[in-house]
């Protein structure tokens, strides 16, 4: 996926794969659908981007996945089996869970603000 911000024609797109567009639908005044030949969008463009946009020249970016954290709660008979185990035990699960999720809360802040005209390939 590309996040494109264009200042000088005050356009935001962004491109959802690099297929070949066939058709383009526009969609009020300032939104414009590109899809390909089977109908897949392939990109939405945003005119006057600033005005529809709060700030067009920064981007933040989140992934939930809600499915994984019910995954992970404990009912009370599970916590209690829990600390029932050995000290070291608990140590080694713990370390491992933390070891597991150290990727998921290490803060990237290499593109907080982007630069007018930034491109972003994700």
């Amino acid at each position: 996926m590309k996040i494109i911000y264009d200042p000088q024609v005050d356009v935001l797109s962004i491109q959802f794969n690099d297929l070949l567009t066939l058709r383009s639908e526009k969609e009020k005044d300032d939104l414009i659908f590109d899809y390909d030949k089977d109908g897949n969008l392939v990109k939405l463009e945003i005119l006057n981007a600033s005005q529809r946009i709060t700030n067009p020249q920064t981007i933040e970016y989140s992934v939930k996945n809600l499915g994984q954290a019910n995954q992970h709660s404990l009912s009370l008979e599970q916590r209690k089996d829990f600390l029932k185990l050995p000290l070291e035990e608990r140590r080694r699960i713990l370390a491992q869970q933390a070891t597991d999720m150290v990727t998921h809360y290490q803060q990237n802040v290499e593109w907080k603000e982007f630069l007018l005209g930034d491109i972003i390939d994700y």
